[in-house]
């Protein structure tokens, strides 16, 4: 039975109060250097806000855990800014708000740098919570994530990605004739082998021919009394 190994990104580091901490750099939030001492490094972890100090220099820390870092969490330097949205929303939407204020009192979107997760809570909104009763006063702060709208791919890369997936189909079905059966699906469907959007909207439905023996009845009970009707032996 052979043993599983450690996971790449593993890092072993020694805690101030001698204790060995092993964390994975992946789950490594932010680096940054503590105030307990020289050359001690205060390490914030994603889960459940955990944090530890340990016995390392902060920059040369910080530039471990970047490099060891899988690329899905690496911080895009050239990449657009994160945007969350902040608002102070009432505790329930059973409960009218008193007084007749609204519902949702405040939104603010805050930007983010790439890889730095969520930004503090704005000023405007702990300030607006406090004059509302801060603690206990029935009303909420919530943060949500703002999806940045989707990227479409360009022409030339659904063409080169079509082309490709074509080739392989034809080269796993037919070896030895793969090269005709190309050229003629590019000769059938040069539009859509050159990169052409393709429009899925359903096609239209065909209006009936003649008049229904149902009447004027909707949807899918209309189909089933026709079925139903023509199925069914006429009585002399």
């Amino acid at each position: 039975m052979t043993a599983s190994r450690p996971p790449r990104d593993l890092l072993t580091l020694r805690a101030v109060d001698g204790r060995t901490v092993r964390v994975q750099a992946r789950m490594i939030r932010v680096v940054q250097p503590s105030e307990t001492g020289f050359r001690h490094a205060r390490v914030e972890l994603y889960k459940k806000g955990q944090w530890y100090v340990v016995l390392a220099d902060p920059a040369e820390l910080a530039a471990r855990v970047t490099a060891l870092r899988p690329k899905a969490r690496r911080a895009q330097p050239d990449g657009a800014p994160r945007v969350y949205e902040y608002s102070l929303a009432y505790y329930t939407r059973y409960r009218e708000p008193p007084d007749g204020i609204d519902r949702v009192q405040l939104r603010v979107r805050v930007e983010a740098a790439p890889g730095q997760g969520g930004p503090p809570t704005p000023p405007e909104i702990l300030a607006r919570w406090q004059e509302l009763g801060g603690p206990g006063g029935r009303w909420v702060v919530c943060s949500q994530f703002v999806e940045p709208p989707p990227e479409r791919r360009s022409q030339e890369h659904r063409a080169r990605q079509r082309l490709g997936n074509l080739q392989r189909r034809m080269e796993k079905k037919a070896p030895l004739f793969a090269e005709q059966l190309v050229t003629d699906q590019l000769a059938r469907r040069p539009g859509y082998f050159a990169g052409e959007s393709v429009d899925w909207s359903p096609a239209p439905v065909r209006p009936s021919s003649g008049p229904s023996p149902c009447g004027d009845v909707p949807g899918h009970e209309r189909h089933l009394q026709e079925r139903k009707t023509c199925l069914t032996p006429s009585t002399p």
